[in-house]
């Protein structure tokens, strides 16, 4: 069983996500036998990282502001030869040499984890098994971006949906549904424990696909009302704040 994971080379997470990818790494048993980053480093984020600071939202800033700097400075390749995992960067999953690479591979199957790819056909059928997205969203109903920091602003349950990945963005079948809590104030803290159930649902995942050579039955993504989030705009982190989140 040949797995790939796609992760961002830059995101907002504790550690740039790399405490999670670690963890991933070691529960694979050997399946996962590859990554690959989305290069998307941009100094811009500097200026963002500040306003957000400016604003109220310290962790949030600082985090991406922090996580430029390491991230230009070491990769998660490390990571890749400490557990003997090939290691490589694209600027997009959708570039001919993305799709060389994993159509050469021959990868059962493919893990998006935190990026703003919009997979096309190409990349989409390049895997047996196809692609699965973790989105930070309880599906059917919560989609967009940055479900999760809406959903606790709101006091509703917070968490996360595995489901299969197809031309529209949060759409496929939904493999699972964890939820993580309905009640934490600190986003920074709710990412931290977001990284111990993303783990387990993943290992529990591969070892499904490992003895069944399939992916679990989904159930329809389809609800008779849809709620869209964006990542949020200055109003928008002002609002949160006001309502109790820490960020």
């Amino acid at each position: 069983m040949k797995v790939v994971l796609v992760t961002s080379q830059l995101n907002y997470m504790p550690n740039n996500y790399s405490k999670t990818i670690e963890d991933i790494l070691a529960c694979s048993n050997g399946r996962i036998t590859s990554l690959i980053e989305i290069e998307n480093l941009d100094y811009s984020y500097i200026k963002s990282g500040l306003g957000l600071i400016y604003y109220g939202a310290r962790n949030f800033g600082s985090q991406l502001i922090k996580n430029l700097i390491t991230a230009k400075l070491s990769s998660k390749e490390s990571l890749c030869q400490k557990y003997n995992v090939e290691h490589r960067m694209y600027k997009s999953i959708n570039d001919a040499e993305a799709i060389d690479y994993l159509n050469t591979e021959g990868f059962d199957l493919l893990i998006n984890l935190r990026t703003r790819c919009i997979y096309k056909k190409a990349a989409l059928n390049a895997t047996r098994l196809g692609c699965l997205n973790i989105h930070h969203g309880i599906l059917p109903k919560y989609r967009g971006t940055m479900c999760d920091l809406n959903a606790l602003s709101e006091g509703r349950p917070a968490g996360f949906s595995i489901h299969v990945m197809d031309k529209k963005i949060d759409n496929g079948d939904i493999i699972k549904v964890v939820e993580v809590s309905d009640s934490e104030k600190d986003y920074f803290k709710y990412l931290e424990q977001t990284r111990e159930y993303e783990v387990k649902a993943i290992a529990e995942l591969l070892d499904y696909v490992s003895s069944h050579n399939s992916l679990p039955v989904g159930i329809l993504n389809k609800s008779e009302e849809s709620i869209y989030t964006k990542t949020p705009d200055i109003k928008a982190v002002k609002d949160y704040i006001r309502k109790g989140i820490t960020l």
